[in-house]
């Protein structure tokens, strides 16, 4: 006998006018949300392509990361201008902070451009994918440039009382001329669909996850399995590249710094085990995308590849002070142009999993 779903229990145990109201209810926050968040125009988000921000998260990195990314590699002088590299993948991720005042913040941190409002209030980065559309034409000489940021869908997901609300958002990067006005920006960079290209350099898409705040009790039966692993999923075998990193404070302060994140999940412990009811601090998910994409470009760079796609999903937690292992390996009859990429926990469990694309440069 298959189990019963969740509306036929609500038909069991209430009356069957009662029913239709509470389906008529969740439907109606399904089709809000959906509505209002889809609907909202996110302001232009400009920078101008200094070295700046990509060579300190360079440095930030740089004793973590293995063979041509090791310190005695890195150049601890700022780049000229006049002597412009191309933009590394996943650097872009400290560009274009999001332009919002104080009172826009939320408690927790973050900002409100995307938020469902009450009562999800708590947020996490749940996974996404990264397009490096043509050829990598950013180039960090100061000149402008612009991200577009659309909300392309909103899903609910889960039973009345503990929804997830997925806020699915699409970022396009392209570089501008000074004076092009807003209509011209996005009738060049902006499509209908988020499969067409158009002129934007990077395409990211970038998948968050909303939820209700934990209750008392829920937040107690949390911390007494702080050190149990709740959910463990087996890592794939045989990486051709496994390099372990063990994220530090001062790591995650500096992405938070770089990236102008100020999510107290990524900063506060204290919070974090007493609202979000996680046992430590959280390493970022773009963070963790930036490793991903750095250490496996590192690996191709003999190859003369690179990466031209990735999807990623974070799947359990990765915590401050905790070794992480980064990994990969081509996947069988792709002709080496498709990688497993995959971050292992502290317990050896799959934490992120994510396929890679290459292209020759």
């Amino acid at each position: 006998m298959q189990p019963l779903n969740f509306w036929m229990k609500r038909e069991i145990l209430r009356p069957l006018g009662r029913t239709i109201d509470l389906r008529r209810t969740y439907s109606s926050i399904r089709k809000r949300l959906h509505d209002e968040l889809t609907s909202r125009k996110l302001p232009l988000n400009f920078d101008y392509l200094h070295p700046q921000p990509s060579h300190l998260l360079g440095l930030t990195l740089a004793d973590l990361l293995p063979g041509s990314l090791s310190p005695s590699h890195i150049h601890t002088t700022l780049p000229s201008v006049n002597r412009a590299s191309h933009m590394p993948a996943g650097h872009h991720l400290v560009y274009f902070p999001p332009q919002v005042t104080l009172s826009q913040l939320l408690p927790d941190g973050t900002d409100v451009l995307h938020s469902p409002g009450e009562p999800f209030e708590r947020r996490l980065w749940a996974g996404g994918r990264v397009r490096f559309a043509g050829t990598r034409d950013l180039v960090l000489n100061g000149a402008r440039a612009v991200c577009i940021e659309t909300i392309r869908d909103v899903i609910v997901k889960g039973c009345e009382g503990a929804e997830k609300v997925i806020v699915k958002i699409e970022r396009r990067i392209a570089a501008v001329q000074e004076d092009e006005d807003e209509i011209s920006i996005r009738e060049r960079l902006w499509k209908e669909t988020d499969d067409e290209t158009g002129h934007a350099s990077i395409i990211e898409n970038r998948d968050l996850v909303f939820m209700r705040r934990r209750t008392q009790e829920e937040l107690s039966q949390d911390k007494m399995n702080f050190h149990n692993n709740q959910r463990f999923i087996k890592s794939p075998l045989d990486p051709e590249f496994r390099y372990i990193i063990e994220p530090t404070k001062s790591l995650l302060f500096r992405f938070s710094a770089l990236t102008f994140n100020a999510h107290s999940i990524h900063l506060d412990k204290a919070y974090t085990q007493n609202v979000e009811g996680y046992r430590n601090i959280l390493v970022h998910g773009p963070l963790t995308l930036t490793l991903l994409l750095t250490v496996l470009e590192a690996h191709l760079i003999k190859s003369n590849r690179a990466v031209s796609e990735l999807y990623y999903r974070n799947l359990a937690p990765l915590y401050v002070g905790e070794p992480l292992t980064v990994c990969g390996k081509p996947r069988i009859g792709k002709d080496d142009a498709v990688w497993d990429v995959w971050i292992g926990g502290k317990s050896g469990g799959l934490a992120v999993r994510g396929t890679a694309f290459l292209n020759h440069v």
